[in-house]
């Protein structure tokens, strides 16, 4: 079976540059900053990606005072041509 993958884009209210907190927590990855509509991306590691603990993130980085929205983003590969 595939294993997930998670990425939660995040849109701050504010000025946000303290990854190094939220780097800290259970479940991050990595780090991005972008371009575009979400100001930050935030990669999970493999054993928090996955549908449930992803949105469980989301909400908890909902809770900060410095997130005005996320958006949660998961799959997992059904085929592929890797030996």
């Amino acid at each position: 079976m595939s294993k997930w993958n998670s990425f939660v884009f995040v849109k701050t209210q504010k000025s946000w540059t303290d990854t190094d907190s939220v780097k800290s927590w259970p479940g991050v990855d990595t780090i991005w900053s972008t371009t575009g509509e979400w100001d930050w991306c935030v990669k999970l590691d493999e054993a928090h990606s996955n549908p449930e603990q992803t949105e469980e993130f989301a909400a908890k980085l909902r809770d900060s005072d410095w997130v005005s929205d996320t958006q949660s983003s998961f799959w997992k590969t059904v085929a592929s041509n890797e030996a």
